[in-house]
């Protein structure tokens, strides 16, 4: 009875941790309670969502966006501590920028006093790539 009550609370505890560790850029946005609710109820719109933190967008130099753009303009977003953003893409929130993921268009968003822009893959290319990786 004790080896298996010693069980039962060592699986507890090791299923409490597991379901309380989310990316941190996650839970500032949704909140944990929501992540614990998808962890449980829709585990694969918290890993699409994961995904998308980290695929949804490339930080790419002036010089070579530019010349893709020519002449057309695009908007501009100002990022705190974009030195340290461009060190370490994990540090990129796009859910904290308000940036929308729009379903079938590529953006191009220029870095507000820096020489790089945001290149945004649409919503249905990150589904595709999100559910082609899971099959792998």
């Amino acid at each position: 009875m004790k080896k298996l009550l010693l069980f039962l609370l060592i699986n507890m505890i090791t299923l409490l941790s597991y379901s309380q560790q989310f990316d941190s850029r996650l839970e500032k946005h949704f909140g944990k309670d929501k992540l614990i609710f998808w962890q449980k109820n829709y585990p694969d719109s918290l890993g699409y969502y994961q995904f998308v933190l980290d695929n949804a967008v490339l930080i790419m130099d002036e010089s070579i966006v530019k010349q893709r753009l020519g002449g057309e303009q695009v908007s501009e977003i100002e990022i705190p501590n974009f030195d340290e953003v461009i060190k370490n893409h994990k540090l990129l929130d796009i859910f904290s920028l308000g940036i929308e993921i729009k379903p079938d268009t590529y953006q191009y968003i220029k870095v507000k006093n820096e020489p790089y822009y945001l290149y945004v893959k649409p919503g249905r290319y990150l589904w595709n790539k999100y559910q082609a990786g899971k099959q792998n």
